[in-house]
């Protein structure tokens, strides 16, 4: 887990520019042939042991992984990445299926960034350090697509209808941006928060999407995702193309039912670039 110092050191806000993708009317679903067996993995600064994780893993199979949200036309993807993965965090390690607040931190960050770009590393830094926690969603105002006053103060919990309480973030943890260190994140510990070029995904027409660097370009990164797990996909000649799991907060109609699945090991769209996972 990071120091508050490094916190600040790692912290890196976002210099982008928002456009609102367009719902693509039909998706076929992405049908997949994997691998049986694991595959073997380095630590790469996990721990010092060894590792291998299987070929294919999904945390939506093991029902750890919360229904998809629609953002709507508030550019706050980074509220929504990460209270999604503290809701698998949450699924995961304490057997607790909560629907938390986007608008209460969009409300309440102390960034006041509400509508624009924010980094994850910077939200988690602040559930941790400054609030302790997030709200549920029924402890605090509906969803509305734009920043409001914050309705929540610790001094003033007994005046509220519901007396609500927070629930506990406890601590969050850089990731390396080194893809084969991210699967075994995803394997061991859970969905990663990640930053990423939304160009291509605006573009996205399903199946497994190949973007290059020269039109996804790598360095600019202006959307937040959570990557719920990995796969392997072999064509009939046998070629293989590995490829993230990944929720998106544009909605069911977008995409895959909300999901979106990206070819891995290359970093493309900067998908590696800056990653993170919260711990409850």
């Amino acid at each position: 887990m990071l120091s508050i110092t490094l916190f600040f050191l790692l912290l890196k806000e976002y210099n982008c520019v928002y456009v609102w993708p367009q719902n693509n009317e039909s998706f076929a679903l992405l049908r997949n042939r994997t691998f049986e067996g694991k595959l073997p993995i380095s630590n790469n600064g996990i721990d010092s042991r060894k590792f291998v994780r299987p070929v294919y893993w999904d945390w939506r199979t093991e029902g750890k992984v919360s229904p998809v949200k629609d953002q709507g036309h508030c550019a706050a993807s980074w509220a929504f990445s990460a209270v999604a993965n503290i809701e698998s965090q949450l699924r995961i390690h304490k057997m607790r299926d909560e629907i938390l607040s986007e608008q209460f931190l969009i409300d309440c960050d102390e960034a006041q960034t509400g509508c624009e770009c924010r980094s994850i590393v910077a939200t988690f830094g602040h559930i941790v350090a400054t609030l302790g926690g997030v709200l549920r969603d029924v402890d605090y105002c509906p969803y509305h697509e734009e920043r409001g006053q914050c309705r929540w103060e610790p001094s003033k919990l007994g005046k509220l209808n519901k007396n609500p309480k927070l629930v506990p973030v406890t601590g969050f943890q850089k990731v390396l941006p080194d893809e084969e260190v991210m699967a075994q994140f995803v394997y061991e510990k859970g969905p990663l928060s990640a930053a990423i070029n939304s160009a291509s995904m605006k573009r996205y027409k399903g199946d497994i999407d190949e973007p290059t660097a020269e039109n996804c370009d790598p360095n600019y990164l202006d959307h937040a995702v959570l990557i719920v797990g990995y796969n392997v996909y072999v064509s009939e000649s046998g070629e293989e193309t590995p490829y993230w799991i990944i929720k998106n907060s544009w909605g069911k109609d977008w995409g895959d039912e909300g999901y979106y699945y990206l070819v891995s090991g290359r970093n493309a769209c900067g998908i590696a670039s800056d990653v993170s996972i919260a711990y409850v």
